[in-house]
């Protein structure tokens, strides 16, 4: 979540997350993580590798932002595979309160890379 806020810009700023986990019958698993400041919802996938874990939220597959990837009813949806109705979203989210992690991150500073030109 640190990396994600680094790489928005928006680490200096307390920021609260929740995340909710669903496993499925046929043994798939998967979590959102809903940004509450940002009004965002990112699937975040799982990973055998460190580097795409740190890295996991800046490339979710679905970064669903209330208002703009929402539509009112199933038929505003008009076969799209990437919006959801505002109910659904507001439905994660609200399970997500109710029986997710809940993160809150303090404002951070970002240490200049040791690499970096220091012009």
């Amino acid at each position: 979540m640190k990396y994600l806020l680094a790489i928005e810009r928006a680490n200096r700023e307390r920021n609260r997350f929740c995340v909710v986990g669903y496993k499925f019958p046929s043994g798939n698993e998967l979590a959102w993580v809903v940004w509450e400041e940002e009004r965002l919802m990112m699937l975040w996938d799982p990973s055998l590798y460190a580097d795409t874990r740190l890295k996991a939220l800046t490339m979710a597959r679905r970064n669903l932002k209330l208002g703009r990837d929402t539509v009112a009813t199933e038929n505003d949806i008009n076969g799209s595979t990437y919006i959801v109705t505002v109910d659904w979203w507001i439905s994660i989210a609200d399970d997500c309160r109710k029986h997710g992690e809940q993160y809150e991150i303090e404002p951070f500073r970002i240490a200049p890379s040791k690499t970096s030109d220091p012009r």
